[in-house]
C-alpha cells in the first residue's frame, strides 16, 4: 500500500509541476505578445485628430502597457494559486476517506456559497476577462463596432473591458458580456480597409464620365493606400437615379474615415461643376407670381415663396 502511495504522490507531484511551469510560459509568452503589438502602433484613435493631451501616442501606449502588465499579473498570480490549490487537493485526495463525511460536505456546502451567491458576478467577470485575454478576437487597439459604436478599444481589465469611441466617450462593458457580444473588429488581422462609399446619379448623366471622375477622385486622394487602382460599380437602376459605388484602399480605420469623407465631397463638387445631377427628381424653391384673381375677378393666392417641383429631363 505504502508503495502506491508514494508512486501516487510521486505522478502527481511532477505533473503538477510540468503543468505549473508551462502555464506560467504560456501567460508570459502571450504577454509578451500582446505587449510588443502595442508598442508598434503608431495612432490609437478611431479617428484622425489633433489631441488635447501631449504626447497622446506615446500616453496611449504606456497605459496600454500598464494595463496588459496588471492583468497579466493578475491572471498568472490566480491560475498559479488554483493550480496549486488542485494540486494539493490531488496529493491529499486518497486520504480524504480518513475524514469525516460531515466535514467535507460542510466545506464545500459553505464554498459553493460563497462563489455562487456572494462572488458570482465577479467571478464571471474574471473568467471572462481570462477567456479575453488569451483570445485573439478582441485586443486593446483593435478598431471595432460594437452596439453600433465606432471606436478602439483602450482597455481590457479582469472585470470589464473599455472602447473609446470615436468622439472620445468611453464605452465600459462588463466582461462576462463581451462574449455574447457580435461585434465587428477591423483590425483582428491587419489594418487595411477597402472604404467604399454610395452615391446616386440621374439617368440622364453620362455613366462614363461619372466613372471616370469618381475613379480619378478616389486615385488622387491623399488617404488612399495605392496597393490597387480603385474600383467603380453600378449598383442598382431605381426610379430615382443610378446607384453607384466607389471604392478605394485606406492603410488604417482612421484613413478609411477621411478617405470616405473626402470622396464624398470631392464627388459633390466635381458633379455640380459637370452639371450632373445626383437624382432624376429634384426640387427647388420658386417665387409665387403674387395674387392672382379667379375667372370672377376675386384676388387669391400669396406672394409667399412656394417649393415647386422641378423635374430635369436632360
Amino acid at each position: 500500500m505504502s508503495y502506491y502511495f508514494l508512486t501516487y504522490l510521486g505522478v502527481v507531484g511532477l505533473s503538477g509541476a510540468i503543468i505549473l511551469w508551462w502555464v506560467r510560459s504560456r501567460v508570459r509568452a502571450i504577454e509578451d505578445q500582446r505587449a510588443t503589438r502595442v508598442e508598434d502602433f503608431h495612432r490609437f484613435d478611431a479617428v484622425r485628430t489633433t489631441s488635447p493631451h501631449k504626447n497622446p501616442v506615446q500616453k496611449a501606449r504606456s497605459r496600454a502597457l500598464e494595463s496588459i502588465a496588471n492583468r497579466f499579473t493578475i491572471i498568472r498570480r490566480v491560475l498559479v494559486v488554483g493550480i496549486f490549490l488542485v494540486w494539493i487537493l490531488a496529493l491529499i485526495l486518497p486520504f480524504l476517506g480518513l475524514v469525516p463525511a460531515a466535514v467535507v460536505s460542510t466545506f464545500a456546502a459553505a464554498f459553493a456559497v460563497i462563489l455562487g451567491i456572494a462572488a458570482k458576478t465577479f467571478v464571471q467577470n474574471f473568467i471572462a476577462g481570462v477567456v479575453i485575454s488569451f483570445s485573439n478576437q478582441l485586443r486593446i487597439g483593435d478598431t471595432v463596432i460594437m452596439d453600433g459604436n465606432y471606436g478602439t478599444v483602450e482597455d481590457i481589465s479582469i472585470t470589464h473591458t473599455v472602447v473609446k469611441i470615436w468622439d472620445w466617450r468611453r464605452y465600459i462593458i462588463p466582461n462576462s458580456r463581451m462574449l455574447e457580444k457580435e461585434f465587428i473588429n477591423y483590425t483582428i488581422t491587419d489594418n487595411y480597409i477597402w472604404a467604399h462609399i454610395e452615391f446616386w446619379v440621374s439617368y440622364e448623366a453620362d455613366l462614363e464620365v461619372v466613372e471616370k471622375v469618381a475613379l480619378e477622385i478616389a486615385e488622387h486622394n491623399p488617404y488612399s493606400c495605392k496597393v490597387e487602382p480603385p474600383s467603380f460599380w453600378y449598383m442598382g437602376l431605381d426610379k430615382e437615379g443610378v446607384k453607384c459605388w466607389l471604392a478605394a484602399w485606406a492603410s488604417h480605420p482612421s484613413d478609411a474615415w477621411n478617405l470616405r469623407s473626402n470622396m464624398r465631397s470631392q464627388l459633390k463638387k466635381e458633379l455640380e461643376v459637370l452639371g450632373i445631377h445626383t437624382h432624376f427628381h429634384r426640387h427647388m424653391w420658386v417665387p409665387d407670381a403674387g395674387p392672382q384673381t379667379d375667372p370672377a375677378g376675386q384676388p387669391h393666392g400669396s406672394s409667399a415663396s412656394v417649393e415647386k417641383p422641378i423635374i430635369y429631363t436632360g
